[in-house]
């Protein structure tokens, strides 16, 4: 099933790299980080989290996303109090689709304003560096001079910039980030080939349905030029802030199940399982993802944080 899927990435080339250009994730409440550098420094402990997702299952070649990020706070020793903040974070990320690929590597800097005494507005940014990489040796051709791709394979590194502003607190969140802003000429792949500005609104709010229960509605908007509006929505059921499940959907895509379980006091693990709505359900009907994520916060010092864990954590 290889081929045929490279044969459809090589002849999609020109509109690939025109229009949905960064890998997707179903758990992007779980995975914020990915989609907002302000959010670094949101919580008052270091934030580590490692994920993966295979698109596609079974499907020879089909995208499959890996990263890893951290993000933390700066804060002057002996000032738990201060009001304003300095975030920092690291995020990396391989997606892979046939023999498309790239690799980020990605430093954040974020800036908390601290409006009331439990909401923030934070400003931050994504700066680093793009490898892509493209390998066409085995695919056949059938003009040797196909001027989409114009070299055997091609692993080529780019700037990148993405900002962010992020407000958030302990019932709710929203979100703006601008991502690829620079909008580089991809060399070797396509003839007038970018990387295009993708435009992601993100927000979400927890309702309170008892004691212990929560409902967590949120929803994902992103906009690029050249691509049809996409949108992901999900709704959560959370109990105790120990075990979510949940349902979503992804115009023109997939419908999705969720869950995340917090255990061993600093662990949390999401899972997810997309169930394909489009064309692709013919080839394969379902999509894995998985993300661990590790957060040391000190409970002892919980009641002394402005907002030990934002909503959308």
């Amino acid at each position: 099933m290889k081929r045929p899927l490279l044969n459809l990435l090589l002849l999609l080339a020109p509109l690939y790299t025109e229009a949905q250009q960064l890998a997707q994730y179903t758990q992007y409440v779980f995975n914020q980080f990915s989609v907002n550098p302000a959010v670094a420094g949101s919580k008052d402990c270091l934030d580590m989290r490692l994920g993966y997702r295979q698109q596609w299952v079974g499907y020879e070649g089909a995208p499959t996303t890996g990263w890893v990020s951290m993000h933390g706070v700066l804060r002057p020793k002996g000032k738990p109090f201060q009001a304003n903040k300095h975030g920092f974070g690291a995020f990396i990320e391989a997606d892979d689709a046939g023999n498309y690929g790239y690799t980020s590597f990605l430093l954040a800097y974020a800036y908390h304003i601290q409006m009331s005494r439990d909401f923030f507005l934070s400003m931050g940014a994504f700066a680093g560096v793009r490898q892509v990489k493209l390998a066409v040796g085995d695919i056949t051709l059938s003009r040797y001079d196909d001027p989409v791709v114009n070299s055997a394979s091609s692993s080529l590194v780019y700037p990148e910039v993405t900002p962010g502003i992020f407000a958030y607190g302990k019932r709710g969140w929203a979100g703006l980030s601008i991502h690829q802003l620079l909008g580089n000429k991809i060399d070797d792949v396509g003839t007038d080939s970018r990387f295009v500005r993708h435009i992601m609104l993100s927000g979400g709010y927890r309702y309170k349905i008892g004691r212990k229960t929560a409902f967590v509605p949120s929803g994902l908007v992103k906009v690029a030029g050249g691509s049809p509006l996409a949108f992901d929505i999900n709704g959560m059921v959370e109990w105790n802030k120990v075990f979510s499940l949940g349902i979503g959907y992804r115009n023109g895509d997939a419908f999705t199940a969720l869950m995340k379980v917090a255990f061993l006091e600093y662990f949390q693990l999401g899972y997810s399982y997309d169930i394909t709505t489009s064309d692709l359900r013919v080839a394969s009907s379902n999509t894995h993802e998985i993300i661990l994520a590790i957060t040391p916060c000190r409970k002892a010092s919980a009641g002394k944080r402005m907002i030990s864990c934002p909503a959308f954590d």
